[in-house]
C-alpha cells in the first residue's frame, strides 16, 4: 500500500500500523486475489483484539479462498485502512461487520457516515458495498440491523462456511444475496427473508478455534486465544449462552494439548463461558504445567474453584481474582438462577486468598422487581467478608439487570431510569469505601431497547 500524501489520512495510516506491527502472526496468508472482504469490527482496536471470533472468521475466510482483512473503527477515523495491508475500505467490496455488543449498532451507523454509505438498504445500489452482520448479537436479536444489513447470518459461521464462501466468490452484489437465500441461517432483509434457525456447529474439534495472530494491545495482549468450549452447561436466567448456544461443546484435551505445544512459546487466553466447568480441566492444567506455559481465563465459576487452578493463575501473573457473585443476597441468586450457595461464595473468597490473591473484583446485578433493600445491603456485607479475609484492594462491578431475549426473562420489562437511579444512589453510598465500576443507566435501558429490536424500531434508528 502506498503511503497516504494527506495529513489526515498519515495520521490515520500510521494508527492502524502501529497496531499491525505489534502483532504476532502465527499464520499469515498472500492477500492477493478477485473477491475481497472487509472484516470490520464495529469498535476500537484494543476491544476487537480481545474477539476471538472477529480474528477466527479472517482465518477461516482465508484458508477459504476468501481475501479477507481486518478492520477495526474510531469515531476520527475517514479512509480506514485494513490491518493485513493497510488497503483503504473503499478497495473492498463486501463488508462484513462482527458485531458483539447492542451499542456497537451506532459504531456501524457512523462508520457508513463516514464513508457517505446509505444507512438503509432501500436507498443503496448495485454500485455500493454489499453491508452483512454477523457476530453474537445475530443469535439473540435478529432485527437489529434489519433495515441497514442487505444480508444477516445468524450463529456460528462454520456450520455453512461452505456455502458462504461459494456465495461470496460470486462477487457480484445480486448473485451473492440470491446464493446466500439458500442458507437456512441468513436473512436477507431486501427480500424479506428471515433466517428459519440458528447455525450451530457440533464438530469444533475437526477445526479448533484460535487466533492466528497475537496483540501487543488489548485485554488479552500479547496472549494466543484459544476457545475451550462453547455454550453453557449452566441456565442462568439472565444469561444468552446457556439459553442459545446449545448443545454445549468442549474441545477434547488430545487437540488442546497439539494447540498448547505448538505454541508453548507463547502465552495463552482461554475462552469459555467458564473455565471450571471445561469437563477436562485437569489435563488442560497438566499440559500448561509441564510447559510452564502462563495462560488466562475468561471466566470462572465460583462453586467450581479449586486451589491448583487460582494458583497456576496467579503465577502467570494475574493480580485480581475476578468472580462473579451476581446477587448479595441468597434471594436474588436464585431469581438469576445462578446455582450458587452463600458456602460456595465464602469458600471461593478463601482459596482465592490461599492462592496468594490479595486484590479481588466481583460483578453484582441490581435491579430486579424483587429485590429489596435488604438484598443491596447484602453485596456490602459480601464486600466486608472479603476485606475481613485479607484482600486489601477490592473492586465491585455494578450493573443494572438488563433482560435479553431468548432468556427466561426475555418477558421482564427493565425497571424506570429513576428507581434505577435511586438504588444505585443507594449502593454507592453504602459502598462508599470500595472501589466502583459501573455501566451507565442509561446506556443500559438503550442495550434494552436495543435487544428487543424490531423491524419498525430497526427503521426508526436508522
Amino acid at each position: 500500500m502506498r503511503r497516504p500524501r494527506k495529513s489526515s489520512d498519515y495520521r490515520e495510516y500510521y494508527e492502524v500500523l502501529r497496531y499491525r506491527k505489534g502483532e504476532k502472526v502465527l499464520e499469515d496468508f498472500p492477500y492477493s486475489g478477485r473477491v475481497k472482504v472487509a472484516l470490520i469490527f464495529p469498535n476500537k482496536y484494543n476491544i476487537a483484539s480481545s474477539s476471538l471470533s472477529f480474528s477466527f472468521v479472517a482465518k477461516l475466510l482465508n484458508e477459504s479462498g476468501i481475501v479477507c482483512e481486518r478492520f477495526f473503527h474510531e469515531g476520527w477515523f475517514r479512509k480506514y485502512y485494513s490491518l493485513e495491508t493497510q488497503s483503504p475500505l473503499d478497495e473492498f467490496r463486501i463488508w462484513a461487520f462482527s458485531v458483539h455488543h447492542e451499542l456497537d449498532f451506532f459504531n456501524v451507523l457512523e462508520l457508513l457516515k463516514n464513508k457517505g454509505i446509505p444507512l438503509s438498504w432501500r436507498e443503496r445500489n448495485k454500485d455500493h458495498p454489499l453491508i452483512i452482520v454477523g457476530g453474537a448479537l445475530t443469535y439473540f436479536a435478529p432485527f437489529m440491523f434489519w433495515e441497514v444489513a442487505d444480508a444477516i447470518y445468524h450463529g456460528d459461521l462454520e456450520e455453512y462456511l461452505e456455502k458462504f464462501v461459494e456465495s461470496l466468490l460470486l462477487n457480484e452484489k445480486g448473485k451473492v444475496l440470491s446464493s446466500l437465500l439458500q442458507i437456512p441461517s441468513v436473512s436477507i432483509p431486501p427480500e424479506g427473508k428471515v433466517f428459519k434457525k440458528l447455525a450451530t456447529y457440533e464438530n469444533l474439534n475437526d477445526n479448533p478455534p484460535y487466533s492466528h495472530v497475537i496483540p501487543s494491545y488489548g485485554e488479552f495482549s500479547k496472549r494466543l486465544l484459544v476457545e475451550v468450549g462453547r455454550g453453557c452447561i449452566r441456565r442462568c436466567k439472565f444469561c444468552v449462552a446457556g439459553h442459545t448456544q446449545k448443545p454445549v461443546r468442549f474441545i477434547k484435551p488430545n487437540v488442546l494439548k497439539k494447540i498448547v505445544e505448538k505454541y508453548k512459546e507463547e502465552k495463552f487466553g482461554f475462552i469459555s463461558a467458564t473455565i471450571t466447568d471445561y469437563p477436562w480441566l485437569d489435563e488442560l492444567l497438566d499440559v500448561l504445567e509441564r510447559y510452564s506455559i502462563k495462560f488466562s481465563v475468561s471466566s470462572m465459576r465460583m462453586d467450581g474453584l479449586n486451589l491448583r487452578l487460582l494458583k497456576l493463575l496467579k503465577k502467570s501473573g494475574q493480580k485480581t481474582f475476578t468472580v462473579a457473585p451476581e446477587g448479595g443476597s441468597q434471594k436474588i441468586r436464585d431469581i438469576l438462577g445462578k446455582d450458587i450457595e452463600e458456602e460456595d461464595i465464602e469458600n471461593a473468597l478463601q482459596v482465592g486468598r490461599e492462592a496468594g490473591f490479595d486484590r479481588i473484583k466481583m460483578y453484582f446485578i441490581y435491579g430486579l422487581e424483587e429485590e429489596r433493600e435488604e438484598d443491596l445491603i447484602a453485596i456490602k456485607e459480601l464486600a466486608d467478608f472479603a476485606r475481613s479475609l485479607g484482600y486489601t484492594k477490592i473492586t465491585l462491578s455494578l450493573n443494572p439487570l438488563i433482560p435479553k431475549p431468548r432468556t427466561p426473562f426475555e418477558k421482564r420489562a427493565m425497571l424506570p431510569f429513576r428507581i434505577l437511579r435511586e438504588k444505585f444512589l443507594f449502593l454507592k453510598k453504602i459502598l462508599r469505601d470500595y472501589r466502583l465500576t459501573f455501566e451507565g443507566i442509561r446506556e443500559s435501558i438503550l442495550q434494552y431497547r436495543l435487544a428487543f429490536a424490531d423491524e419498525s424500531l430497526s427503521r426508526e434508528w436508522v
